[in-house]
């Protein structure tokens, strides 16, 4: 590029994890580029991206177009919608864009700052070598190291939310699948336990736990469903809340277990907070009371429905006599402590 520094402007593109594209131009006025067109925005600016040559990762400051910071909010934050997010800049001579541009990225985005009006304002970015510099190997452990309901080979595999049954698709014995009875999945899910082929059109499920409902060549078998259906009964604040909530292996196991839900999750499907999450801090099985860490992003009310995980503290223990799944167990549990060292040679 042999423009002088006062002919060259930045473009950036920002891709969403679900294809969307926005294409933005810093130079003063709409860019054709790549055979694409770029929309002139006052509000986007490289700004102080930086790139070392000892192997360190790229980072800095993107700040955020007009197109983004006035369509978007602290509401689809939360939600998720900048997770996967990737920005690619170039930087391009706006007196002959054909000329060709200087690529940089795409960046992912670490985390998302706000102006004094609560508006998107800035994305502070990391570059593709942000995964080489992330550690990879897991390291020995006495807890488990995967999450509930980690669907990865060797991980937790504890069905927590089943798809929902497929019509004219064949089941092996042990897949687990949720039948919606309009919207209602009763706290049931279904294990296959003959092998077949679910027919084209749905039969009627029996949702009582042990029966069995053949559905094409398939037969599935009903269970208590890990994940449990809510409604807000009461309301302290957006934090704290009693609920209508039935789970009745809290009341056979540890009578009644108030852990049941502790560092649980909270998945709203109604209200002001739908699609957003909460982790549970405090359960009470005799009053149905929750208490979250914090609060809920929006208002909580009375008659919110929502849906809710037990909690599991990663110890042996717990896998085995809560959730019968100590053969998924991703830790050392046995793993020779401090006391052990201690008293070696004794």
């Amino acid at each position: 590029m042999s423009s002088t520094p006062h002919t060259l402007g930045w473009l950036g593109q920002f891709v969403f994890a679900d294809g969307t594209t926005i294409r933005v131009s810093a130079t003063g006025h709409d860019a054709s580029f790549n055979s694409q067109t770029w929309t002139a925005d006052k509000s986007f600016k490289g700004s102080t991206l930086k790139s070392q040559g000892d192997g360190s990762v790229p980072d800095g400051e993107v700040t955020a177009p007009t197109a983004i910071s006035d369509a978007y909010d602290a509401e689809d934050v939360y939600a998720g919608t900048f997770e996967g997010m990737e920005i690619t800049l170039f930087l391009i001579s706006f007196d002959s864009p054909s000329d060709g541009g200087m690529q940089l990225g795409p960046y992912t985005v670490s985390e998302i700052n706000y102006d004094d009006r609560g508006k998107i304002a800035t994305f502070e970015v990391r570059g593709i070598l942000q995964k080489a510099k992330t550690i990879t190997v897991e390291e020995l452990s006495v807890s488990c190291r995967s999450d509930l309901g980690d669907q990865r080979p060797g991980f937790c595999n504890l069905p927590l939310y089943p798809d929902d049954v497929a019509r004219s698709t064949a089941y092996a014995v042990g897949d687990y699948v949720r039948v919606p009875d309009s919207g209602d999945y009763h706290n049931r899910m279904f294990r296959c336990s003959t092998a077949g082929t679910t027919a084209g059109s749905a039969p009627s499920y029996t949702y009582t736990v042990a029966a069995t409902t053949t559905d094409g060549t398939a037969v599935f078998t009903a269970e208590e469903a890990w994940v449990r259906s809510g409604v807000v009964a009461t309301r302290t604040n957006d934090g704290d809340f009693t609920a209508t909530l039935t789970e009745t292996r809290a009341d056979t196991i540890n009578s009644p277990d108030d852990e049941w839900f502790n560092g649980g999750v909270v998945k709203w499907t109604s209200g002001l907070n739908a699609g957003l999450y909460n982790q549970v801090r405090q359960y009470s099985h005799s009053t149905k009371r929750i208490q979250l860490w914090g609060t809920a992003r929006w208002t909580v009310a009375v008659n919110d429905t929502f849906e809710i995980t037990p909690g599991c503290d990663k110890t042996f223990a717990m896998c085995l006599s809560r959730f019968a799944n100590s053969i998924n167990f991703r830790g050392e549990h046995l793993l020779p402590g401090r006391d052990f060292l201690a008293g070696a040679g004794t």
